[in-house]
C-alpha cells in the first residue's frame, strides 16, 4: 500500500516548484530585456536557464505566460502593505480606485509589457481554461480576489456568482481603461476612465436588492 504524501515532501515540491519557476523567468526576463520579446524564442529560454525544453514546457506553454507571472509576481512585493492598506479603505469604490491607478501607472511605464500581458490575460480568459485555486493565485490576482471578498462581507458585491467570474470581470475592466491610453497615450486622462471603470465593475457587480 502506497504511503500518502506528508506535509512536508508537500511544501519541499512547492518549494523545488517555485524554485524552478523562479530560474525560468529570470533567465526569460535577461532575454527579453537583452534582445526584445518578439526575438527571444522558447529554445533560447530553456538554453538560458540550463533546463530540458521538456521541462520548460511542463510549467509555462508558451513565452506570454512566463511574461504574465512575472508582472503577477511583481504585485507580491509589498503585499502584506497593500491588502492592509484594502482593508484600511472604506468601500469598493475607494479600493478599486487605488488597485486601477497603480496599474495605469505601470501601464503608463512598461506600456511594452502589459501591452503583451494583457494581450494574453484575456485570450486566457477566453480560451476556457480553467482558473487555478486561490492557493495558487499570486500578486494581481490576489488584490482583485481581496477587493472582491472584501465586498462581498460588506455586501456591496454578490455573492451568488463564482469568485472567478468577478475577477474575470475585474480583469476586463483593467483592459478597457488601458485600451484608451495605447489608443492615444498624449489625450489619456486616467482618472476619468479609471471612474468610468469602477462604475461599471459596481453596476455588475453589486448586491442586488
Amino acid at each position: 500500500m502506497s504511503r500518502q504524501p506528508h506535509v512536508a515532501d508537500e511544501s519541499r515540491m512547492g518549494r523545488k516548484k517555485q524554485a524552478m519557476q523562479q530560474k525560468i523567468q529570470t533567465a526569460a526576463i535577461a532575454l527579453f530585456k537583452k534582445q526584445g520579446f518578439e526575438h527571444t524564442t522558447m529554445e533560447q529560454i530553456a538554453d538560458e536557464a540550463d533546463i530540458a525544453k521538456g521541462t520548460l514546457y511542463n510549467y509555462f506553454p508558451v513565452k506570454e505566460a512566463i511574461l504574465s507571472d512575472y508582472v503577477q509576481q511583481s504585485f507580491s512585493d509589498r503585499h502584506i502593505d497593500r491588502i492592509q492598506l484594502l482593508r484600511d479603505l472604506p468601500n469598493t469604490r475607494s479600493r478599486l480606485t487605488v488597485i486601477l491607478t497603480e496599474l495605469m501607472n505601470r501601464v503608463k511605464t512598461q506600456s511594452e509589457i502589459f501591452e503583451i500581458y494583457l494581450t494574453y490575460r484575456i485570450r486566457t480568459i477566453v480560451s476556457l481554461r480553467p482558473h487555478t485555486d486561490a492557493s495558487g493565485r499570486s500578486g494581481l490576482d490576489q488584490l482583485a480576489a481581496e477587493i472582491i471578498e472584501l465586498g462581498q462581507q460588506s455586501g456591496e458585491i454578490r455573492t451568488d456568482v463564482p469568485v472567478s467570474m468577478l475577477m474575470d470581470l475585474f480583469e476586463f475592466i483593467f483592459v478597457e481603461v488601458a485600451k484608451p491610453f495605447y489608443a492615444s497615450p498624449e489625450n489619456f486622462n486616467a482618472d476619468e476612465w479609471i471612474e468610468q471603470g469602477v462604475d461599471l465593475f459596481i453596476s455588475g457587480a453589486k448586491q442586488s436588492g
